[in-house]
């Protein structure tokens, strides 16, 4: 039959696209007998192979002896498969069987695998006889093969070959082997998996894969039984093996692994005791603990904290307190590590025996007890805490104060006030301030926590008042903001100090006003350049409308002295929009110091400018700018492109 390529085209291109219903609709017996025809026309590669991948979903034995034509085809053969794979019935493995004494090569190789893909158990002769063929990929394809049909029988011949085969093929025959066992696991077919597991695990000079794969099958398959295989493996000298068996032993779901690892540990070597250390932790089951718990106590120190850390990796709430006698262990790391396995253990239980042990005598375990409370946040030792925290011994003191901050919540904030005002350990007073300005910035009511700070503030003594001053400032407000003022009146130096620092880092712009007077009335340097410096902060504000800061900016003006606080005035210019600001940017344009950032200045307000707006100021500055700067030519060339932008604007 000829057919026109054009034909041949649209033929294939309908039948699989469905584009059009009466062609798509057509029976399939109808569709099968025109994809034949292309096959058996002149049509080019693509329309026959598009044939072939169409005659894999719709074909039938019609199909095959046409398919099967095609299977010495060097460019068609991988398509003619593709299409006799899915074909039902026997006669697409008849075609196929009887092709293998046909042909060589690649397409001889192609035909092996399509007979694994159909699982052609009467293939098995045929295919056993070519495990003899001198082509390596023939051997191999025959391999794997016999793999994917994966029963007993498709076995015999690969087991028969193996001390035998070519170092070429051997991995693809082991392949070929480990897919039959678990295909015979998966039916359970066991005991003939277990035989094709325990050949490749005792075949010599075999590839790690191989002896690792076949020791895993030997032990999962023999399921409780295989744990003298596994134990033999973590024991002996392969180290391969070894890393092999740890993985299987946590994989293994039989329950006695891990009372059997459990006991292994006390006559283990140190370094299997912490291979058997990290799988019991993986299996997290708790009857390891005694064993684990057991290792800890004695021995050596890296299989000690890997104990530990495998106890607390199991996460039960009775390794709590063997864990706390390790705490004063000789062992610096063996100590170390129970502390952070007590910590990292979940539960209720675990905070009761932390608090249990916090009242205990022993000053070096209550330290320890003080870190747990503080890392594992147990609220509920805030009232030991507070006994603890007038110890005698300094060290346990601040210990107990720190903790005790870290925990406080809004209700301890008078608590907390009562030690602050009047201690004098710079440690305690920065915990106590961590802690109060960490409350008042969660707190849903801050005006009530700033009305205890202010009240507090009479009664505290200087070291105190400076860290309640800092706290205010984080608290914010106009109560906050009205104590603030009035203790830069204070005699203390230090105090006054931080009062104006407090006022000079306000949050928002209502201490401008205050921060101008201080600029305008103090009588000390420092005091003036300080409030002079926050006031100008001010204009940075977000809360501060544009008019204000501009306000802000002429009113620092005609107060500063010094070249940094210019250039601190030009910074505060820039971020505004206001042409009115240049009369205030073009007077620093004849200072050395900061004329290349006056010129910046100028520049980036002009840029903000709308247009027709403040014309001949901006001009006028610009001008100047581009003039004075000689050392930055691209500043004087960005001056230049603004003046000829706003003569467009004329």
């Amino acid at each position: 039959m000829k057919i026109s390529k054009l034909k041949q085209t649209l033929i294939v291109a309908l039948l699989s696209s469905g584009v059009y219903p009466a062609m798509a609709q057509a029976p399939a017996k109808e569709q099968e007998a025109k994809l034949i025809a292309v096959l058996q026309s002149n049509a080019e590669f693509l329309q026959k192979a598009d044939a072939c991948r169409e005659l894999a979903r719709i074909g039938s034995a019609e199909c095959v002896p046409v398919l099967a034509g095609l299977l010495a085809d060097e460019k068609l053969t991988h398509m003619a498969r593709y299409g006799l794979e899915t074909v039902p019935g026997p006669a697409a493995d008849e075609a196929l069987r009887a092709a293998l004494g046909k042909l060589k090569g690649r397409p001889l190789v192609g035909v092996i695998g399509s007979l694994g893909v159909r699982h052609d158990e009467k293939a098995l002769a045929a295919l056993a006889g070519l495990l003899k063929d001198g082509d390596a990929e023939v051997v191999q394809a025959v391999a794997r093969a016999l793999g994917k049909i994966g029963s007993a029988e498709a076995a015999k011949p690969l087991l028969a070959t193996l001390p035998d085969v070519p170092a070429i093929s051997q991995l693809a025959v082991c392949e070929g082997l480990f897919r039959c066992a678990e295909a015979l696991a998966a039916s359970g077919q066991n005991d003939k998996a277990i035989v094709i597991y325990d050949t490749l695990r005792n075949l010599k000079q075999a590839p790690h894969q191989v002896l690792a794969g076949a020791l895993r099958g030997a032990i999962l398959t023999r399921q409780k039984d295989g744990l003298p295989l596994l134990l033999e493996a973590l024991r002996g000298s392969n180290l391969g093996l070894m890393l092999a068996a740890e993985r299987i032993a946590i994989e293994m779901k039989v329950a006695e692994v891990s009372k059997v690892l459990a006991d292994e540990l006390a006559k283990a070597a140190p370094d299997r005791q912490l291979v058997l250390c990290n799988v019991l932790g993986k299996r997290g089951d708790a009857t390891a603990l005694p064993g684990l718990l057991g290792l800890a106590k004695a021995g050596d120190k890296a299989a000690r904290v890997a104990a530990i850390r495998a106890a607390v990796e199991i996460g039960n709430a009775a390794a709590a307190v063997p864990l706390t006698e390790l705490l004063k262990d000789a062992e610096g790391e063996v100590a170390q590590a129970a502390a952070a396995g007590i910590a990292g253990l979940p539960g209720p239980e675990v905070d009761a025996c932390v608090l249990r042990l916090l009242g205990s005598g022993d000053q070096a375990v209550k330290l320890k007890m003080i870190e747990l409370v503080s890392q594992r946040r147990i609220a509920t030792a805030l009232p030991l805490l507070l006994k603890i925290r007038d110890d005698k011994d300094e060290a346990l003191r601040s210990a107990a104060i720190r903790c005790f901050a870290e925990l406080a919540s809004e209700t301890e904030i008078s608590s907390l006030l009562d030690r602050l005002v009047t201690n004098t350990n710079a440690a305690e007073i920065a915990a106590i301030e961590k802690a109060l300005a960490a409350i008042c910035a969660a707190s849903a009511d801050p005006k009530a926590c700033v009305a205890k700070l202010v009240a507090a503030l009479p009664k505290a003594g200087p070291e105190a008042k400076v860290a309640l001053l800092r706290t205010l400032g984080v608290a914010g407000g106009t109560e906050a903001l009205n104590a603030m003022r009035a203790a830069v009146d204070d005699s203390n130096k230090d105090v006054h100090t931080a009062a104006i620092r407090g006022l000079c880092e306000w949050k928002t712009g209502e201490a401008a006003p205050l921060l101008l007077a201080l600029a305008k009335s103090s009588s000390g340097q420092v005091d003036k350049i300080l409030s002079l410096r926050g006031y100008l902060g001010m204009a940075a504000k977000q809360d501060v409308p544009a008019p204000q800061r501009l306000a802000i900016c002429r009113e620092s003006a005609s107060m500063i002295q010094r070249d940094d606080e210019k250039l601190l005035l030009l910074a505060a210019l820039a971020n505004l929009a206001d042409p009115e600001s240049l009369n205030l940017i073009v007077p620093c344009l004849d200072v050395p110091a900061v004329k290349r950032e006056a010129v910046a200045t100028v520049i980036a307000v002009a840029e903000k400018r709308q247009k027709s707006q403040s014309v001949e100021i901006t001009r006028a500055a610009l001008k100047k700018a581009a003039e004075v700067v000689t050392d930055k030519p691209e500043l004087a060339k960005r001056a230049h492109e603004l003046l000829q932008q706003m003569e467009t604007e004329k």
